[in-house]
């Protein structure tokens, strides 16, 4: 009889510090997916070939300036093993100024067996420290894996698109 465990992964953030723990949701304002055509909340895709399925999402906060958190939970329904060891993720934003923007940072070494599911989760802070919801206006920011291995194959690059809710003028896209 397989024993569940109770998941909880590494947080890693876009600033590159690694932190052990779980990650605490914080009160703050929702990133839209626009890949697709999607406008929602969670963007969920599937590798069919593979069974492995993604959902993306993320969310931001104003405190001394911009903190983005970004979640990606992975769902292995296949029958190899997810390695995440090789993997890397590129986070790229248009108006805020993470201090690895746009370059590709290594994933946690994290592997999902067969079953299982887990989750990784980014956090970053604008470097510039100050509330500017200028920013928020026009922002698209974007979530690109590559080299994640699934058995002796690796994974096709995969992008995600976010566009922040901009609560100062009340819409979403």
């Amino acid at each position: 009889m397989r024993v569940p465990r109770l998941v909880c992964a590494c947080s890693v953030a876009i600033a590159l510090s690694l932190i052990e723990g779980c990650a605490v949701t914080e009160p703050g304002y929702i990133y839209r997916v626009t890949t697709d055509n999607c406008n929602c909340e969670e963007y969920h895709t599937t590798d069919k070939e593979r069974r492995i399925e993604f959902r993306f999402s993320a969310s931001y906060r104003m405190d001394h300036g911009i903190s983005t958190t970004v979640k990606i939970e992975f769902q292995n329904n296949s029958r190899d093993t997810l390695f995440l060891d090789q993997g890397m993720v590129k986070i790229s934003s248009k108006n805020i100024s993470y201090r690895y923007n746009n370059k590709f940072i290594p994933l946690p070494f994290l592997t999902i067996p067969p079953g299982d599911r887990d989750h990784v989760d980014m956090t970053g802070t604008d470097v510039a420290q100050t509330d500017d919801w200028h920013k928020i206006a026009g922002e698209r920011l974007s979530i690109t894996l590559k080299s994640i291995r699934h058995g002796e194959n690796i994974l096709p690059e995969r992008t995600v698109v976010f566009v922040p809710v901009n609560p100062k003028i009340g819409q979403t896209p």
